[in-house]
């Protein structure tokens, strides 16, 4: 419901233009003080009364002006929301502008904020009036006391009166937000928006302390998934072993994927041709170690397929080419993003024609998947994108004979895909989880209903996409955990992090330990098997603040901070002798390797790849394809699963076999022999995912189970 403003009112807000009052006053003044700023122009009234007699508010919400003592403002708005919506600017409170802005002008909102029973969420917008285009756009928690943030933001364009409204999205959950102190200041185009306060309290997110217990969790994880065990047995050609002979491992790609959106055009051949670009994608650490999966960030997508807007077909697939030649895989985004704004401009026109939409949706899936040099080389495609907020194909569809809820097409694309493309894994592709730090109810909900309608409909499911464009204030680890928990408790399938970039509202430094503590919690959890960020150099990212490089090229923290991680850290490249029985062991990431033996006689080279626990012997003077010998894993059933009671594990008997049990974070909760062909669990640690590993001869072979 909208506010009105009384005719008492509206002479308050004209005279307010003649008499700052004193909260005006004090706010400048210290500005000024604290800061060596100029005065600046109010963009809202210069009174509170005026203010708080222009704002408005939609959605299920009550609200009400009252005094405020005790700070720096004399006078408060209370907003109840009374429940939460889909979309949590299903609820809200805002503001215009009262005078006019410049196109560039340096601007400063503040606002003081807090939340009855210390448990607020909302989303601080500051946005065009009539697109809804953002200036700034913060999600972020409150506590029960009283907090100022200072807001710098830049204007995109020129403001009238009225263009711009400044307020908050409250439909997050049910709860009571107070707002006073609100303000703003027009510091003109003479000033740097660089050269202003930024004060948002957004470097404390869940789980930032240095001694977290979740650290240490995460470090178990990673060892026990992300790693393998290497033998490597050197023989004669009579088949004894040969101490003292050198073995050098060394790791040449990850087999989990680190990527980035990529621009189509920057490739060689293409129109817009980067040799820095390129060299960086394939050399990020100056040691030749580079990204190994790219995903297109436009050239993909249906419009821009059709009208060309990066580069025309041909060049696109000449990129795709390019990047399969250097041995990086490609994520296809995305086949079908179903609002309008995002499809073709003739699907609208024809939205009351089904046939007509559906068969520009299969012929558009057959071209692209199709077209030459791109047929084949996609490793995986989003097959649907943002479908929770994107609704405009679902509502053209709905009630139509076949369609009852309209979403009955989705199943129909991904059928259309594999019987096109049967060997491109799928994907559904979302914002509104990790992105948003959102950890239940509305869109989340929707994420998780409408992905078991598709599998429900007997579609292949290969893996969810969570994006990750973090606001000012980042998602808490703990929920970035939580939220890869519960959606592989609950589909079992697999999860990448697929557009990672951060809010302009994180600086460098903070941005560098976010990035650090968010890939390192990704890179633990046994869900997902990617990381993908939205671009990776300034000079090409949506909003000029990609992760690694500035525009000049110069690495950021949070570059330094991916390298060390990914290509450090994370990375193995060991040497050494065999012992008396001829071998040399390691455990080591998984991932192609290049080995090197120096036998004493001749000096051998080969590539592997390790997935699992692994031997290799080498007899004689020759390694080659083919005389690497991959132990046989164990192999074995478990049923049923889900379970709830007992788990049975069965398997050809053989050799003496260890069964092991271990939780989400990497604890053995369970540790038996299996000296026959069968062994019965009883299931007394509890609910949840869990991981079975069999150990037998050295080997080790896991499967997942879910305990209900």
């Amino acid at each position: 419901m909208k506010r009105t403003v009384p005719i008492l009112a509206l002479w308050l807000m004209v005279l307010s233009t003649y008499a700052q009052d004193a909260y005006h006053t004090t706010l400048q003044n210290a500005l000024q003080n604290d800061y060596g700023l100029p005065a600046g122009a109010w963009i809202l009234n210069n009174t509170e009364a005026a203010n708080l007699n222009g704002d408005f508010w939609w959605g299920d919400i009550s609200a009400g002006n009252q005094p405020a003592t005790g700070q720096p403002f004399s006078q408060k708005v209370r907003i109840t929301t009374n429940n939460s919506g889909n979309l949590q600017w299903d609820a809200g409170y805002g503001i215009n502008n009262a005078r006019s802005i410049s196109s560039g002008s340096a601007c400063l909102l503040a606002i003081w904020l807090r939340a009855e029973g210390g448990d607020g969420r909302v989303s601080l917008f500051i946005q065009n009036s009539s697109t809804y285009e953002s200036e700034a756009y913060l999600t972020f928690s409150l506590s029960s006391q009283w907090t100022q943030y200072l807001i710098p933001f830049d204007a995109n364009r020129a403001y009238a009166p009225g263009g711009l409204t400044i307020g908050l999205h409250l439909a997050w959950q049910p709860q009571t937000v107070e707002v006073g102190g609100l303000a703003a200041l027009d510091y003109g185009t003479g000033l740097s928006v660089d050269n202003l306060p930024s004060q948002i309290h957004n470097d404390k997110y869940g789980g930032w302390e240095p001694d977290a217990p979740w650290r240490a969790e995460a470090a178990q994880r990673i060892e026990q998934i992300r790693k393998a065990n290497l033998t490597v047995r050197v023989e004669n050609a009579d088949g004894a072993p040969i101490p003292g002979a050198s073995v050098e491992v060394e790791m040449l790609k990850h087999e989990f994927a680190f990527g980035s959106a990529a621009v189509s055009r920057l490739f060689a051949g293409n129109n817009g041709h980067n040799p820095t670009y390129e060299a960086k994608l394939l050399d990020l650490d100056g040691r030749g170690h580079g990204f190994n999966w790219v995903v297109f960030e436009n050239a993909l997508k249906w419009p821009g397929w059709e009208q060309n807007w990066i580069t025309p077909k041909p060049q696109t697939a000449n990129a795709v080419q390019w990047l399969r030649g250097h041995g990086i895989r490609i994520r296809g985004h995305n086949l079908v993003w179903p609002g309008w704004s995002n499809l073709p401009s003739d699907i609208q026109a024809n939205q009351d024609d089904p046939a007509y939409i559906r068969n520009r949706i299969f012929n558009h899936i057959e071209e692209i998947t199709t077209y030459p040099g791109i047929a084949g080389n996609i490793d995986e495609w989003d097959v649907l994108n943002e479908i929770t907020t994107n609704r405009d194909l679902e509502n053209a569809f709905r009630g139509h004979p076949g369609y009852p809820t309209g979403r009955e097409i989705y199943a129909e694309i991904f059928e259309k895909l594999a019987e096109v493309d049967p060997n491109t894994k799928t994907y559904i592709n979302d914002y509104v989880t990790i992105s948003q730090g959102n950890t239940g109810g509305g869109a989340y909900d929707l994420k998780k209903q409408f992905a078991q309608e598709l599998i429900d409909a007997g579609v292949r499911l290969d893996g969810i996409g969570f994006q990750g464009h973090i606001g000012g204030f980042p998602t808490s680890l703990y929920d970035v955990y939580d939220i890869l928990e519960d959606f592989y408790q609950t589909f079992g399938a697999k999860a990448k992090i697929t557009e990672y970039d951060t809010d302009e509202a994180v600086g460098d430094e903070l941005a560098a330990t976010y990035l650090r503590d968010f890939l390192t919690m990704v890179f633990s959890h046994p869900s997902t098997d990617g990381f993908l960020m939205w671009g990776f150099w300034d000079g090409a990212h949506w909003h000029g603040n990609a992760p690694l490089f500035y525009q000049d090229w110069s690495i950021k923290p949070a570059g330094e901070a991916f390298i060390d991680l990914v290509f450090n850290q994370w990375w193995t490249e060991e040497s050494g002798l065999t012992n008396a029985n001829g071998e040399f062991g390691l455990r080591g990431f998984k991932g192609t390797y290049r080995i090197t033996i120096d036998n004493g006689s001749q000096v051998l080279t080969d590539t592997f790849e390790l997935r699992n626990n692994m031997q290799i012997v080498i007899t004689g003077n020759e390694l080659i394809a083919g005389a690497r010998d991959q132990m046989a894993a164990p192999s074995f059933r478990v049923f049923p699963n889900p379970a709830s009671d007992v788990l049975h594990i069965e398997r050809a008997e053989g050799t003496a076999a260890t069964v092991i049990i271990y939780d989400t974070a990497g604890r053995q909760v369970f540790r038996d022999k299996m000296a026959g062909g069968e062994i019965t669990v009883p299931l007394r640690f509890g609910k949840g995912v869990f991981q079975v590993v069999l150990e037998s001869a050295g080997q080790r072979t896991a499967k997942i189970i879910v305990v209900q």
